[in-house]
């Protein structure tokens, strides 16, 4: 067990808000905001993950916190059984704002567990453009022998209605290529504009530029 909450830990993967956030909030274009949204969901992954199973709040457990731009994020466990936690985010001077729950089940295997999430993350910046994005799951694999592994599993969908953007990728879905590799793609009113291809442990580009490394 980890010697903190699920509330604790839910706030490392906002980790790189103070920085994705903020340059996104600073341009106008929607389709870079749009961008810069995905790399924040890849970029946070390397420094927050750990092994540990993080203990389970009880019903109404609060958790607050300061980001590294001054914004305030509040966290509340909503349920109990199924564990939901929510999610709140004030960035600083209204530039963004983000909001979301998730939830989880878990099946195990004889020596691994597959980790199902349910739940969204909802980015409002202050023009009110909109994005909107699902949670990944997770596999631990050689939890009772072997050398254990964690990798991120699934499909994350990312949809800008107002504007008829679509964002996507897939992870593990390679050729020839580790698990942690990842490729999709961004639309505009169903035309595509760029392919989205990296790693989760290093980088993500869009087309030919790189957005985290």
């Amino acid at each position: 067990m980890a010697p903190t909450s699920v509330l604790e830990a839910l706030p490392t993967s906002q980790s790189c808000c103070s920085i994705y956030m903020n340059k996104a909030a600073s341009i106008k274009d929607p389709v870079e905001r749009f961008k810069l949204v995905m790399a924040s969901t890849i970029a946070f992954i390397y420094p927050s993950k750990f092994y540990e199973k993080p203990l389970n709040p009880v019903l109404g457990e609060t958790y607050e916190a300061v980001a590294g731009d001054g914004g305030r994020v509040y966290l509340e466990q909503t349920s109990h059984h199924p564990p939901v936690s929510h999610l709140l985010i004030d960035g600083p001077n209204g530039a963004y704002t983000v909001t979301g729950w998730s939830t989880y089940k878990i099946h195990a295997g004889m020596n691994s567990a597959t980790v199902i999430s349910d739940g969204h993350k909802k980015v409002v910046f202050h023009d009110g453009q909109t994005i909107k994005f699902n949670n990944p799951g997770d596999l631990f694999y050689n939890m009772l022998m072997g050398t254990m592994g964690h990798q991120l599993t699934g499909k994350m969908e990312f949809h800008d209605t107002q504007n008829n953007l679509y964002g996507e990728y897939t992870f593990g879905n390679v050729k020839k290529k580790t698990q942690d590799y990842l490729s999709g793609q961004v639309t505009h009113n169903g035309k595509y504009l760029c392919e989205v291809y990296g790693n989760y442990m290093g980088y993500m580009e869009f087309g030919v530029k790189r957005y985290y490394d």
